[in-house]
Formats: C-alpha cells, structure tokens, sequence
C-alpha cells in the first residue's frame, strides 16, 4: 500500500508544475487584445521609455505609423494623465499635461481633434506620444478589442489630419 502512495505524490509533483504553464484569464485577454492589434496594423512594445531623468513611460506602447508620404511633424508631444500629487508639465486640458513638446507643433484642427480624442480614450491609458513617425498611446490594457478598434478608429483619423508645414530656422 505505501508504494502506491509514493507514486501517487511522484504523479503529483510531476504534473502538478505543469498547472502553472497554462495562462492565466488576463494573459488569454492580453493575447486576444494583442492580436487584434496586430491585424488592425497597430505595432505594440513593451519596452520602456525614458523621456527624461526621472520620468519613464513604462507599460504597453501601441503605435500607429504615419504615412510615408504625410507631411512631417516639425516635433514631438507627450501628454500625460494629471496626477494630483505631481506637477510635471503645463496643462493640456482638463486631466492631461503636455510634459515635452509645444501646442504650436499641431495645427488649430489637430489640437481640437487631439483634445476631444483623449476624452474617448479609457482611464488606463496614461499617456500620448506624437511624433513625426508615430502616434502612441501608453496604457496598462484593461479595455477589451472593441474599446481598441474605437482608439483606432480615432487615431487613423488624427494621423489623417494634415501637419503644419516644417519651417526650418536659420542661424547666424
């Protein structure tokens, strides 16, 4: 009768590390989420940001790409969630701070575009990146693929938006 009991735990301890291979309910949504992503064109990192000495973007980064042939951003907006305790950065609009970049980069369309879109987006995105290349948000990935395809319906429709012309600033 013991030897049954020691195969019996031999079984356990073998299968039982096995359990903790399968994923769990958030790593299924997080693929099916990532997936989606992938086939809406949408590339998606996890590799932090640092913006500057002490502030680091840190999250999911999905990323729109501009077009090849848009007309180039003359530079680069980083806006990020308001936090009551920490001042970082000059008000963008009611819970978001502009942290890097100036409001005269966008043209008076792509500002009103850009403010009524972050209203849409959901409370775990945490910040906007704009630059020349890319568009991106920076966010923990709580929502589901249907919240996504709203976020990229509304950033497909800004990136859409013509830039102000590039003016080059010559020095003396």
């Amino acid at each position: 009768m013991s030897a049954f009991w020691w195969i019996l735990l031999s079984v356990v301890l073998v299968l039982s590390p096995m359990s903790m291979l399968k994923p769990t309910a958030r790593q299924k949504r997080l693929i099916l989420l990532r997936d989606t992503a992938r086939q809406l064109g949408i590339k998606v990192t996890l590799t932090p940001q640092l913006l500057e000495p002490g502030l680091k973007l840190e999250g999911a980064a999905y990323r729109w790409l501009r077009a090849a042939d848009a007309s180039p951003m003359p530079g680069y907006l980083c806006l990020m969630r308001k936090e009551p305790e920490r001042e970082r950065g000059g008000l963008w609009q009611a819970g978001w701070e502009l942290v890097k970049g100036r409001r005269s980069f966008l043209t008076e369309e792509q500002q009103k575009f850009l403010s009524s879109w972050l209203e849409t987006l959901p409370e775990d995105v945490f910040a906007v990146e704009w630059g020349s290349a890319t568009l991106a948000i920076w966010w923990h990935e709580r929502a589901d693929s249907v919240i996504l395809e709203k976020i990229h319906t509304g950033a497909l429709a800004l990136l859409a938006l013509n830039s102000q012309p590039f003016v080059a600033v010559a020095r003396a």
